[in-house]
């Protein structure tokens, strides 16, 4: 019996053995899993990062654009302005230019139209000088 109390214990050892080895297999798979689970759920989260910052990148690219085009468009309509305005000053300096010489035809008419109202009056004196004259 001996021996046989032997080969049980052997059977027992090497299913214990056995079962330990299973266990060790199912401990390193589990560990694998998860280890496998941690590294794609890291590379998800850094292509997501990556998707996220390339949009946002494609983004700012566009609104660059876009505002260049209307800064030129804006600088475009202040060109035209400033021309406007050369345009109206230069008119007022023609304007100013042609009332100062009106206001100065304006005081020589002015005191001609008082040189002829003199004559006109001397005119009536002489006529009425005239008149009394026999």
């Amino acid at each position: 019996m001996s021996s046989e109390v032997k080969k049980s214990e052997e059977i027992r050892r090497d299913s214990d053995s056995q079962y330990l080895q299973g266990r060790k297999r199912k401990k390193s798979t589990a560990w694998a899993g998860i280890l496998l689970g941690v590294v794609l759920w890291l590379g998800l989260v850094a292509g997501g990062f990556y998707v996220a910052k390339t949009y946002i990148d494609q983004s700012m690219q566009n609104i660059q654009q876009t505002n260049a085009m209307n800064i030129k468009a804006v600088n475009d309509r202040l060109d035209a302005i400033a021309s406007d305005i050369q345009a109206l000053n230069s008119g007022l300096n023609i304007t100013e230019q042609t009332l100062s010489s009106s206001g100065n035809v304006q005081m020589e008419l002015i005191s001609r139209i008082a040189e002829v109202e003199a004559r006109v009056q001397e005119l009536k004196e002489s006529l009425d000088i005239l008149k009394e004259a026999p």
